[in-house]
């Protein structure tokens, strides 16, 4: 694996984003004030990701899994203070990441699969609110599978699965888009993803495939998603 590589990825998708830089101020001007009520702020979003820890696994059969994959996250929040310039939100995180590789159990290779749910908080500040740092502490789902056959028979065999407590640190930008008065529009986030799932190897009633210590699966995970808000 190249490792220059892998450590240059998280500050590639920083340098794709910056040339929007000067359309993003433009964009994110909304025609009022930033959403004064109660109302909460809902979030849906997708993206890629980009996992080296995942990567460097060392499984007991030829191959390796892919260092990025693809993201959907799911959140809502609500406020529960509001400061001269900022406002801060609360709520939760609800999302699924999944990774797959090149690594064959019986008749298809594996994919690894995340699942996590974080109670979460964003403090939203800038002109009109429109920018926001977030973090979430929560529970993370982990799995290695073989997903085999073809729609609508499609059948699963689990080779690893573990859960842990995780932790993420991020940021959010919202551009203008709908209504504004209801502020409704494109956003984007960058997410960093902290968990250890401890050490990655086969269930005892399988053949060797990952093996008995296939490494110890840990963050970092880099995220980048686009999606819409409303409030």
């Amino acid at each position: 694996m190249n490792t220059s590589t892998t450590k240059a990825l998280p500050w590639l998708a920083g340098l794709a984003a910056a040339p929007l830089a000067p359309l993003c101020a433009a964009w994110a001007q909304d025609d009022v004030d930033w959403v004064t009520t109660s109302r909460g702020r809902y979030e849906i979003a997708i993206g890629a990701h980009s996992w080296p820890g995942l990567a460097d696994l060392d499984a007991a059969r030829v191959g390796e899994f892919d260092e990025t994959g693809f993201n959907i996250n799911l959140a809502a929040h609500w406020p529960v203070k509001r400061f001269a310039n900022s406002e801060l939100l609360a709520g939760v995180d609800l999302g699924v990441f999944n990774n797959d590789s090149n690594i064959r159990f019986i008749s298809d290779s594996l994919t690894a699969r995340n699942g996590y749910l974080a109670p979460s908080v964003k403090w939203m500040f800038g002109n009109r609110h429109r920018y926001s740092l977030d973090a979430g502490v929560g529970y993370y789902l982990q799995d290695i599978t073989e997903i085999a056959g073809e729609y609508p028979i499609i059948w699963e065999t689990q080779l690893w699965e573990e859960s842990a407590v995780g932790a993420y640190l991020g940021g959010t930008v919202d551009f203008r888009g709908g209504d504004p008065a209801s502020s409704r529009g494109v956003m984007m986030s960058l997410k960093m993803h902290f968990v250890d799932f401890g050490t990655v190897r086969d269930d005892d009633f399988l053949p060797p495939t990952l093996g008995q210590n296939a490494g110890r699966l840990t963050g970092p995970i880099y995220m980048y998603q686009v999606g819409y808000r409303w409030r």
